[in-house]
């Protein structure tokens, strides 16, 4: 926990670097926030964690010329290449011509198109990190899955009533955030001791949809 002007972008690393030197966890995405909106810190996870990191991009941040129109390379006929995972290795992105429309089967340029594109993330660390912004799971995460992580932190603020709390001082902030946390799960453990086991049974399987992700 740290002051409200401190860029929350430089403590993501040090987090996922303890959860993986201290837990063995391997943090493969992390969904934030704008305010961890930061293309160095997005190319050092890439590159030293291997840590996707998806956030929204803001209004006036538009995709490098190329790819204006849909966010992705295009064949020179304007038809989006479909992305074919990242090399960690060369550090590059893999297109490969869409397989599934109808107009490539009647492209004049069939016989002399290229079948494979790579890009390099540092064209656009926001847009094309390890997950690109305009691939499916990279939408779906943010804007189906962060919204109702959002929603769950609200609930734990209105539950503990954080709410109502005002404190201009970090040492007093940080001991009411590890009290926050203790709270959560005591209350976890005290729903599933004291109440009937089919009401046990609902609420472990209400925590497994959170954590249960379908693409």
């Amino acid at each position: 926990m740290e002051p409200a002007n401190v860029f929350e972008g430089y403590f993501l690393k040090p987090m996922i670097q303890k959860s993986q030197d201290e837990f063995a966890l391997s943090i493969d995405i992390v969904v934030a926030d704008m305010g961890y909106l930061g293309s160095n810190q997005k190319k050092e996870l890439r590159e030293k964690c291997h840590t996707a990191v998806l956030t929204k991009v803001r209004d006036n941040m538009f995709p490098p010329g190329p790819y204006a129109d849909s966010g992705c390379p295009e064949c020179p006929e304007g038809i989006p290449l479909s992305w074919d995972g990242y090399d960690p290795d060369l550090k590059v992105h893999c297109y490969i011509g869409p397989t599934d429309r109808v107009a490539c089967r009647f492209c004049p340029f069939t016989a002399s198109c290229y079948q494979e594109v790579s890009i390099n993330p540092l064209v656009d660390e926001h847009r094309f990190g390890i997950i690109p912004l305009h691939a499916q799971v990279a939408q779906k995460l943010l804007q189906q899955i962060r919204p109702q992580v959002e929603r769950g932190f609200e609930n734990d603020k209105n539950k503990l009533y954080l709410n109502r709390f005002f404190i201009n001082s970090l040492k007093i902030a940080r001991i009411l955030g590890h009290l926050s946390d203790a709270s959560q799960v005591l209350l976890l453990f005290a729903g599933m001791k004291t109440n009937t086991k089919a009401k046990a049974q609902r609420l472990m399987k209400s925590l497994y949809t959170q954590l249960t992700f379908d693409f």
